[in-house]
């Protein structure tokens, strides 16, 4: 009797141990570095688009990495590049080492794609792809 409680005990010991160690690893931490790097190509993408539907578009994939499906300004219809990257840069970099000190940053690339993607003005949206990708940059430059 005492060997087969010791052995169920074992059973549900490596079920718990088990259990945990499948949570860990079907619940990766964002990679921010990872979506920086794809909000960057895509906002470049918009920076040299020629119309106006193409620029918002691809600054439209630039704001769902910035924001991630939580995101108040998050469009399915843009499409996700970042998708299985993580939860977005504005949430991931709070957990990232020495990410806190890029929020503002971070925060004034999602507002310039918000106003960008708004915009009726190739030119102006051209633009504010430029600026998003600039402060991206600066980020991704200095992110450790």
């Amino acid at each position: 009797m005492r060997t087969r409680v010791a052995v169920i005990g074992c059973v549900v010991a490596l079920a718990v141990v088990g259990a945990g160690i499948v949570a860990s690893v079907a619940a990766p931490a964002g990679d921010a570095k990872s979506q920086i790097k794809t909000a960057i190509t895509h906002a470049g993408f918009a920076a040299g688009g020629t119309t106006l539907s193409y620029v918002q578009q691809h600054l439209g994939h630039a704001l769902n990495c910035l924001e991630g499906t939580k995101g108040k300004n998050f469009n399915q219809s843009w499409g996700h590049v970042c998708q299985g990257q993580g939860n977005g840069i504005l949430e991931d970099l709070k957990a990232a080492p020495g990410g806190a000190d890029f929020m503002l940053v971070a925060q004034q690339a999602d507002a310039l794609a918000v106003a960008g993607v708004g915009s009726r003005n190739l030119n102006e949206a051209r633009n504010a792809a430029r600026g998003v990708t600039a402060l991206l940059t600066v980020i991704q430059d200095n992110l450790k």
